[in-house]
């Protein structure tokens, strides 16, 4: 079975997900992500783009 770029999930680590620049990481394991997210404050972002993790959703939350 071949793979293709959609069946990795990648969790990128950025202020938003077209500032390629402030990306602080990538990360196959979800829990390795969240935690650089806590660290450097930002957002966590999927193969599609979506944000699966808002710092500032949290931190409302109570939650970091």
């Amino acid at each position: 079975m071949k793979h293709t770029s959609c069946d990795v999930k990648i969790f990128r680590v950025r202020n938003a997900w077209d500032d390629i620049k402030s990306q602080s990481g990538a990360f196959f394991i979800f829990e390795n992500a969240v935690e650089a997210a806590k660290k450097s404050k930002q957002n966590i972002y999927d193969n599609l783009k979506r944000c699966v993790w808002n710092y500032k959703e949290e931190c409302n939350n109570g939650k970091v």
